[in-house]
C-alpha cells in the first residue's frame, strides 16, 4: 500500500464502555460508552482539536462513532462511516469472558461463530486502502502534485492491531498497549510504501499534544 507523500494517518480508539471496564468481549454488541468514556472522548477531542483532519473514517458502532463525532466536531473534519471497520464478530459469544474462550476451545480463532482473522484483516486493509486511495491529491498542490493529508481511523483494539501490524511490521504488538480513547500517528512518504510511526498508543489523559498542521 503506497500513501501519498506527507501523509499523517491517525488511529485511534474509541473511548471505554461498560464491557472494557469488565474485561469482556465487545463485538458487535453495540454498547455505549460509559462514563468514563465520555471523559475520555473529550479529553482526546480536546487534544486533536488543532489537528487539520481532512477526513475522519469510522466503525459504524456507536461507542466508535461518537468518539469519531467528537474529534470531527472539535477539530472540524468531515465524518465518514465505514461498515468496514466494525469491531470483531464473536458471534453468541459477545459478552463473554475471553478466558472462558480459550479455556473451552484453546484459542478464540476456533470458537464455533467467531469471524476468521483472514476475514477481519481483509476488510480491515480494504477499508484502509479506500482512506489512503482519497487523499491522493488532494489539498493545495498543483496540477498533478499531491502534497498528502491528514486521516484519521476511529475504531477498535482488534482492528487496529490489524492495521498497525500491516503499517508498521516491526512494531511488536504481543506487549503493545492501547487505552481506550488512545490515538496513535503514522507519518507516510512515497519511499517504497513505507511509513513511519510518530507516536503509539497515546492515553486520552496524557499532555502529550500532536504537531501542528503545516501551512
Amino acid at each position: 500500500m503506497v500513501p501519498p507523500r506527507a501523509l499523517r494517518l491517525f488511529l485511534i480508539r474509541h473511548g471505554q464502555t461498560a464491557l472494557n471496564q469488565a474485561g469482556l468481549l465487545r463485538g458487535e454488541l453495540d454498547v455505549p460508552l460509559d462514563a468514563t468514556g465520555e471523559r475520555e472522548i473529550a479529553s482526546l477531542a480536546e487534544a486533536l482539536a488543532g489537528v487539520r483532519f481532512q477526513e475522519i473514517v469510522s466503525s459504524p458502532l456507536h461507542r466508535a462513532l461518537n468518539t469519531a463525532r467528537a474529534v470531527a466536531s472539535a477539530s472540524g473534519g468531515a465524518l465518514r462511516v465505514d461498515e468496514r471497520l466494525r469491531d470483531r464478530s464473536y458471534g453468541t459469544w459477545a459478552g463473554a469472558s475471553p478466558d472462558d474462550l480459550v479455556a473451552r476451545f484453546g484459542s478464540i480463532d476456533v470458537a464455533p461463530g467467531v469471524e476468521p482473522p483472514a476475514e477481519v484483516r481483509r476488510r480491515t486493509l480494504a477499508a484502509l486502502a479506500d482512506a489512503v486511495a482519497g487523499m491522493v491529491g488532494d489539498g493545495d498542490a498543483g496540477a498533478g502534485e499531491s502534497t498528502g493529508s491528514t486521516v484519521a481511523v476511529v475504531t477498535h483494539d482488534v482492528i487496529l492491531r490489524v492495521l498497525l501490524g500491516e503499517l508498521l511490521p516491526l512494531l511488536d504488538l504481543a506487549s503493545l498497549q492501547l487505552p481506550t480513547g488512545c490515538w496513535s500517528e503514522l507519518e507516510g512518504t512515497d519511499a517504497g510504501g513505507r511509513w513511519r510511526e510518530i507516536c503509539i498508543g497515546v492515553g486520552p489523559f496524557e499532555t502529550r499534544r500532536p504537531r501542528p498542521a503545516p501551512g
